[in-house]
C-alpha cells in the first residue's frame, strides 16, 4: 500500500476504501536498508496525504494482498472493526514530542559525580586490556548514572505531557541524546494546548533540554491494521496438533490447548530435548487458530463479500469454526494493533 511501485488508487465498499498501488511481492527482511527506508517514506507519504481530507486507518508497513478480490474482501470482512476504529479516532491526530538533551554537558556532569571520578582516578593510567573487567564494571557505573538521570527528568517531563492528550504511547529511545519520545493522541485543541504546554516546559527547563514537535500524523502508535492470509496447510496442521476435528466451536480449541499444555508441558518432560520446542509449537498452533476463529466469526457476522447485510450481533459464541479449505483460502486475519509500550497513566 504504497505508490514506490506505480499509480495509487482505491478499492471502496460500503462507504470504506483501501488505498493501494500494483506491486510485486518481495521479502522486506532481506531488502536493503536503502530500499527499506524508500519503500517505507512512500507509504507513509501516501498515508499522510490521504489524512488530509479523509479519517484514516494506517495498515502495517510491508502488508501485500495478492488481488483486489482480496481486499474487498480485507473490507468486507474487517467493517465492523474497522467502522469502530474510524469513530473512536476521528477527529485525532498522533503528535510525536521528543526530548533531547546535551550528551557531551551530561556525561561532564556524570563525571563529576563523586563515585564516578574516584573510580576513574583510580583506572588512570592502567591500560584497557589488562583490566578489561574494571573498565566495564567503571562503564556499566556510568550508564547506570545517566539511566538515572533520564528517569528523573522523564519522570518530571511526561506528566504535564500526559495531561494534554488523549491517550499516550511511549516510543523506542533511540540513543543516549533522547530523554523522552512519546506520541500524544489529541484532538484539535488538545494540538493549541500542546503547543503552549511546550513553551511552558522550556521556560522551565531554561533552555537546558531541546522539546522537539512531529505532527500531525495518522495514529501510528495506537492503531495499525495487521493483515495475514494464512495457508490451508498452515491452518490444518495447527488443527491437528490440536487434535480438533474439521468443525469446531471456537471455545474447544481453548480447551484443547489446555489439556494439551498440562500434557506436553515440558515440566513434565524433563530430560527430552524435544519437549521446549514441542510446546511452543504448540502455543503457535493455538494463537493461530484463535486468530483464525475469530476471523471467520467476523465472516459469519454478516462480512463476507457475499453478505452485505447489517451485522448479526451475538453470534460469536455460537458460530461454528470451520477448517476446511475453501473456509481457509476464504479468511483472512485481521487485528487493529496498537503500539506495545504504553504510557498507562494516559488518557
Amino acid at each position: 500500500m504504497d505508490d514506490s511501485d506505480g499509480e495509487v488508487f482505491n478499492i471502496s465498499r460500503r462507504g470504506l476504501a483501501a488505498v493501494v498501488s500494483d506491486a510485486a511481492r518481495a521479502d522486506y527482511n532481506r531488502m536493503t536498508r536503502q530500499e527499506a527506508v524508500t519503500r517505507l517514506v512512500a507509504h507513509q507519504r501516501v498515508i499522510e496525504t490521504v489524512m488530509r481530507d479523509l479519517p484514516i486507518l494506517p495498515v502495517k508497513f510491508g502488508t501485500v494482498l495478492p488481488d483486489e478480490t482480496r481486499v474487498y474482501r480485507l473490507l468486507a470482512q474487517g467493517e465492523r472493526l474497522f467502522r469502530a476504529a474510524l469513530q473512536r479516532f476521528a477527529g485525532h491526530v498522533q503528535m510525536e514530542v521528543v526530548v533531547l538533551w546535551n550528551r557531551q554537558e551530561v556525561f561532564q556532569s556524570i563525571a563529576l559525580e563523586e563515585p564516578i571520578a574516584q573510580r576513574k582516578a583510580q583506572l588512570a593510567g592502567r591500560p584497557l586490556q589488562e583490566n578489561m573487567a574494571e573498565w566495564v564494571a567503571f562503564g556499566q557505573m556510568v550508564q547506570a548514572s545517566l539511566e538515572r538521570r533520564r528517569t528523573a527528568l522523564h519522570n518530571e517531563v511526561l506528566p504535564p505531557l500526559r495531561e494534554i492528550g488523549q491517550d499516550a504511547a511511549l516510543n523506542p529511545l533511540m540513543d543516549d541524546g533522547m530523554v523522552a519520545n512519546v506520541a500524544l493522541l489529541v484532538d484539535r485543541a488538545g494540538r493549541a494546548a500542546l503547543d503552549r504546554r511546550l513553551e511552558e516546559l522550556d521556560k522551565r527547563f531554561e533552555g537546558r533540554y531541546h522539546f522537539r514537535c512531529v505532527g500531525p500524523l495518522p495514529p501510528y502508535s495506537f492503531v495499525t491494521v495487521e493483515v495475514a492470509a494464512p495457508s490451508f496447510e498452515a491452518v490444518d496442521d495447527a488443527r491437528r496438533r490440536l487434535g480438533l476435528g474439521e468443525t469446531v466451536a471456537p471455545e474447544e480449541i481453548k480447551r484443547a490447548y489446555r489439556r494439551l499444555a498440562v500434557e506436553q508441558h515440558p515440566d513434565r518432560a524433563r530430560g527430552d530435548p524435544e519437549a521446549e520446542a514441542r510446546m511452543t509449537a504448540l502455543t503457535q498452533a493455538y494463537r493461530l487458530l484463535t486468530a483464525y476463529a475469530e476471523s471467520r466469526w467476523q465472516v459469519a457476522d454478516g462480512k463476507s463479500p457475499m453478505a452485505d447485510r447489517p451485522s448479526a450481533i451475538g453470534h460469536r459464541l455460537s458460530a461454528i469454526c470451520d477448517f476446511s479449505r475453501e473456509a481457509a483460502e476464504g479468511t483472512l486475519l485481521i487485528a487493529l494493533r496498537r503500539q506495545e509500550t504504553r504510557d498507562r497513566g494516559a488518557g
